[in-house]
């Protein structure tokens, strides 16, 4: 168990394998090499960002905020894509320190707000973004196309 300092910092491509097994814990299995290629595909000149939330130099949590120009008025929209902290590390801040910072980043962008999708499922997860300022806000609609490129 970590002790020291939470420290939120740039996701780099030598974090993949920790990056990995959270999002394992999180119900997305992935190689660290597959995470490794997404990373370095992350367009950060787009607006792109990944976070990871060290102590001990351990990567307990992971995020992912991914800027959305708007067409309708000036701005854009924070979306955060991937948010997630270690099973064995929740309730000690890591969460928290990782959210401040998608928010820090989202405000230095001009974003005009900070989204977040969760499953229905995660009510834990979805009391943590109330906490910090969140809102249920319309619906979300989605439509699967994986069989559609499939076919391609």
């Amino acid at each position: 168990m970590t002790t020291g300092p939470i420290e939120v910092r740039a996701a780099t491509l030598d974090d993949a394998a920790a990056i990995a097994e959270l999002l394992r814990q999180l119900g997305y299995p992935n190689t660290p090499d597959e995470v490794r290629g997404r990373l370095d595909a992350m367009d950060t000149d787009a607006g792109d960002r990944a976070f990871v939330a060290c102590a001990d130099d351990a990567v307990l949590g992971f995020a992912t905020v991914h800027l959305i120009p708007m067409i309708h008025h000036d701005g854009c929209v924070a979306r955060i894509t991937a948010f997630v902290v270690a099973d064995s590390a929740r309730g000690r801040g890591i969460g928290t320190a990782l959210f401040a910072a998608c928010e820090a980043y989202a405000a230095s962008r001009a974003a005009e707000r900070l989204e977040v999708t969760s499953g229905d499922q995660r009510t834990g997860a979805h009391a943590f973004y109330i906490r910090r300022g969140c809102a249920r806000e319309g619906q979300r609609f989605t439509k699967r196309l994986d069989d559609r490129r499939r076919r391609l």
